[in-house]
């Protein structure tokens, strides 16, 4: 590549990294906008006074600064988004919806309103902090609406808890009955102990607006879980599928790099792919870690940081900078089944690649050598806080040397 080529290529990065921050930007200033016309219109609907509707008006912005300017320092610190816009698209489709959804509910009884999926579905999108904290915002906004009643409060917090709760909870449930019997259980309680605790005894009608947010809450969340998780897997499906691609840029500086690399990175991926397939993993994030796992090299010492910060700067999935931050267990040790995979494959194809194939032409060669490297990693304690068990250590080491193409 030409120094005129490379300077057109850095223009092209740049113009699209600026098309993508003006996204992200407008996304940030829809979601504050919808937050803001969430309160007036709550005020609207429920016939506010002018002063109130101003105090509303001015929460909407103290809501738009502290979850905006919170969610920001977040990334900041903890590396979160990356500042794509694609990142920001779908939480700020579920707040804008989740807020005119809450105006729609203000036309509801009060006990009647299905808070819990105002944070369950955030919590899926960003995590159970964001959840409980965009709940907050349209239980608050129903509270200075309403009665202003304390119970009514602290109904929609307990709610909203378990709203949160349900996204780890149904991580690992299998059978869908249970879910929806605990999160109807879970919120007719709610309302039925907090409206008991306001009037002193049990309404039919609270009974029957109990019923109705327990059976829509709980099929609701089963529904919005199940359809945002798929969207969410093919999502990142793609995703991953796009960076390994070969018109992708890092994928050209790495072939330009080391045609040597490319051919190790390129195997690494297909090998790691086919090991997390075979032990329950996903297959898709460990390819395209597996690809990307030395990329540090490509820019010298130290290596894990200079591989995170390309990565980065080329927008690569939060799951495989995760990989790229645990490289060769130098800084941290694999955290997850796919960095286990990768630093398993990794080291394994090394080996191979130093070694010519009339070194290791018989069968028994080749399975001692795959044998010492795996049971060396393994005693190391490499992978002690990576969940991996015996059982996927075997048949990892079985695929490698009875099926893969380690040349």
């Amino acid at each position: 590549m030409n120094g005129h080529e490379k300077d057109k290529e850095n223009g092209n990065f740049q113009s699209l990294k600026g098309h993508d921050k003006g996204k992200k930007n407008f996304m940030l200033c829809s979601m504050a906008a919808a937050g803001i016309l969430e309160c007036i219109l709550a005020g609207i609907v429920t016939k506010q006074e002018i002063d109130r509707m101003l105090v509303l008006g001015f929460f909407g912005v103290l809501y738009a600064v502290i979850f905006l300017a919170g969610m920001e320092l977040y990334r900041e610190q903890k590396d979160w988004f990356y500042e794509r816009a694609g990142d920001y698209k779908n939480i700020a489709g579920w707040h804008i919806g989740s807020c005119a959804a809450a105006v729609l509910f203000l036309y509801l009884p009060e006990y009647a309103r299905p808070a819990l999926l105002f944070s369950m579905g955030m919590a899926i999108l960003a995590g159970s902090f964001f959840g409980m904290v965009e709940g907050m915002f349209h239980v608050a906004v129903f509270a200075v609406c309403g009665q202003e009643n304390l119970y009514l409060l602290l109904c929609g917090v307990f709610l909203l808890i378990g709203g949160c709760m349900a996204v780890s909870f149904l991580d690992g449930l299998k059978d869908r009955r249970w879910e929806i019997i605990f999160l109807f259980l879970y919120t007719f309680a709610s309302v039925l102990i907090f409206s008991f605790l306001q009037t002193g005894q049990l309404d039919i009608y609270v009974l029957l607006y109990g019923g109705c947010n327990g059976a829509v809450s709980a099929l609701g969340s089963c529904f919005l879980y199940r359809k945002m998780h798929t969207y969410l897997h093919v999502s990142r499906k793609q995703e991953m599928e796009k960076v390994l691609r070969a018109d992708f840029g890092l994928v050209q500086e790495v072939r330009n790099y080391s045609k040597a690399d490319y051919n190790h990175a390129r195997k690494v991926a297909e090998i790691a792919k086919n090991c997390a397939r075979l032990v329950g993993a996903d297959p898709d994030v460990a390819a395209a870690g597996g690809f990307y796992y030395r990329i540090g090299r490509m820019t010298g010492e130290p290596y894990v940081e200079n591989g995170v910060a390309l990565a980065k700067s080329n927008h690569l999935p939060k799951e495989v900078i995760g990989i790229l931050r645990e490289y060769n267990g130098e800084q941290k040790l694999p955290s997850t089944l796919e960095s286990a995979i990768v630093h398993v494959v990794d080291s394994v194809v090394a080996k191979f690649d130093v070694l010519d194939k009339a070194t290791l032409s018989s069968s028994w060669n080749q399975d001692i050598l795959v044998y010492q490297t795996l049971n060396e990693n393994s005693v190391s304690g490499l992978y002690d806080k990576s969940g991996f068990s015996m059982n996927m250590f075997l048949q990892i080491r079985d695929y490698l040397i009875k099926e893969a193409k380690l040349f």
